[in-house]
């Protein structure tokens, strides 16, 4: 089973039992490991909830016993919807019957466990089925963004399913193909009955069933390479006696189900179709997300993703970072000097380092990471649920894995090459995709300023290089008078927006001057902008209008004195 292992325990519950004891009860349990649930006895409300609500959940726990609307009626309503049809469902019954689990897992849950289940396996089920929903929806939100680009909603029927079972006893694993075989979900598959003895690095297929020694003890336990990765197939357990222990640390390692040989033939074959189903649905998300990004969304010359697709990311990502209130950050980067390698190696070369800088970036980032060709020689990387603490830590990882790699000319000569990076995070220092994109830039634009080669985070307290001159410390340096007075227009305009152009210039402005200076401190204040600060910043301007004019005079008396 793929999923985001580091997000742990934190996820969004919906609770479901027309009983409030019962739902009183096992939402306690799942609030005090840390889990936000959403209680309800009435099942209408709770489809209303998951389906109509502003902020999705990662699993949905349902009663099946309910007079207003059985748990199994919901759950194919829930299915039915397209904002649901992905979100794993639990079906919690005090019932222990074969038949009523079976029915659950046709009408399209994904498992179930018993009220009177201990606390330690009721919450390993749930850890896993929360993971296993987070990676759903980062699929999911990653198909979206590539079916926008593609203008092509609908993802292709994915090849034949291919199962493999390893069992160290032949007529187990006989048994299980018998079971597989006669599952009403599974649908059309490819079957393997692979020995122990084969020694299994990697797999194609989706779904492995394997014994319980297999996957999780000796020298090298199957889960260990399989479990939690967003490529690896869906893994089963067969034990050969139950154990909650056992269980729990199936289900912690990555496990998709943990079945007993003492299953019901019924059962099982529901379980193993169900979860084959659940596999195929996620195959036919990545192979869709993979052959948009093959034709439409990838920068040719680097391999990387495009803008277009960059920016339908960034929104997506955005949005789920504000639904679940987890932190992104984004990296901006840009090659050093590229206009030089262009100019003494030739275009050619120029083409070699972005395609080397494209490669060592990719091969730096993590898989959930998204890395971009923003345009020209700059980059972009979205990193999903990154605080700015690990924001800065992978910039500055991204900086290094760039800093000395050598292209040639074609016709002799080389240079080095070194990238520069600017990095913000939501929330800390924007919940504005705009304003965010902005202030990344401004702080790429800093750690160019500041000497390139180095990794800025987004900051209102940057400091300037040391000035020339003491003069030089209360007057900005912009340049020309001409890129001053351009400012100044922008600020005295922007009467009736939500100073934005304030914001903009007051911004540049804090930047370019020094840490003490009464423009420094004046343009802090440039995220609570308002009708007096305007007014202040547009007569600090005219004052340094007249400073840099009164500089220019000087220096041309100077000069005649010369």
């Amino acid at each position: 089973m793929a999923a985001l292992n580091s997000i742990g325990t934190t996820g969004r519950v919906l609770l479901v039992d027309d009983s409030p004891i019962a739902l009183e009860a096992i939402g306690s349990r799942l609030q005090e490991s840390g889990l936000d649930v959403v209680m309800t006895t009435s099942p209408r409300e709770a489809l209303g909830l998951a389906t109509d609500g502003s902020q999705p959940f990662d699993l949905l726990i349902l009663d099946v016993m309910m007079p207003e609307m059985n748990g199994h009626e919901l759950t194919r309503r829930l299915r039915g919807n397209s904002r649901t049809s992905n979100t794993p469902i639990l079906l919690l019954t005090s019932l222990d019957s074969t038949d009523d689990r079976v029915n659950g897992l046709v009408s399209g849950a994904d498992d179930f466990f018993t009220k009177t289940a201990p606390d330690a396996e009721m919450l390993a089920r749930v850890r896993s089925f929360i993971s296993l929903g987070k990676m759903r929806a980062q699929l999911q939100a990653q198909h979206e963004a590539m079916a926008r680009v593609m203008r092509e909603p609908e993802a292709p029927t994915p090849p034949l399913a291919r199962v493999e079972i390893i069992h160290h006893m032949p007529v187990v694993s006989e048994r299980l193909a018998r079971a597989l075989r006669g599952s009403p979900v599974g649908g059309e598959f490819q079957l393997t009955q692979r020995s122990p003895e084969q020694r299994m690095l990697t797999s194609d297929a989706d779904l492995l069933v394997v014994s319980y020694p297999i996957a999780l003890e000796g020298d090298q336990p199957l889960l260990k390479r399989f479990g939690f990765d967003e490529e690896a197939p869906a893994v089963l357990v067969v034990d050969e006696t139950e154990s909650t222990s056992r269980r729990v640390i199936a289900f912690d390692a990555g496990a998709d189900d943990y079945l007993t040989l003492q299953t019901p033939m019924a059962e099982l074959a529901a379980r193993l179709g169900s979860a084959l189903r659940r596999q195929r649905r996620q195959r036919q998300l990545r192979t869709s997300r993979d052959r948009a990004m093959l034709v439409a969304v990838t920068d040719p010359l680097t391999g990387l993703y495009n803008r277009a697709y960059f920016h339908e990311a960034l929104g997506v990502e955005f949005r789920r970072a504000q639904r679940y209130k987890h932190p992104m950050s984004l990296v901006l980067l840009d090659l050093d000097h590229f206009k030089q390698v262009n100019d003494t190696l030739g275009h050619t070369a120029g083409d070699e380092a972005l395609r080397e800088v494209s490669k060592r970036l990719r091969q730096t980032a993590r898989s959930t990471d998204v890395v971009a060709r923003h345009g020209g020689e700059e980059f972009a990387m979205i990193l999903p649920e990154t605080d700015l603490e690990h924001g800065l830590i992978a910039a500055e990882r991204f900086r290094a894995a760039v800093d000395g790699a050598l292209v040639r000319g074609a016709r002799g000569g080389s240079r080095t090459l070194t990238i520069s990076a600017g990095v913000g995070c939501f929330p800390v220092h924007s919940t504005s995709i705009t304003e965010l994109v902005e202030l990344t830039d401004a702080a790429l634009y800093n750690a160019k300023r500041t000497g390139r080669n180095r990794v800025c985070p987004v900051s209102l307290s940057q400091e300037a290089p040391a000035p020339a001159s003491p003069a030089a410390a209360t007057v900005p340096n912009m340049g020309t008078s001409g890129v001053l007075e351009r400012l100044r227009r922008l600020v005295a305009e922007d009467l009736e927006g939500p100073l934005t152009a304030t914001r903009t210039a007051a911004r540049m402005l804090h930047q370019a001057s020094q840490p003490g200076d009464t423009l420094h401190m004046l343009t802090s204040q440039l995220h609570q902008s308002s009708e007096e600060v305007r007014q202040e910043l547009l007569r600090v301007m005219d004052d340094l209008s007249r400073a840099i004019l009164e500089a220019g005079r000087t220096g041309a008396v100077r000069n005649e004195h010369k």
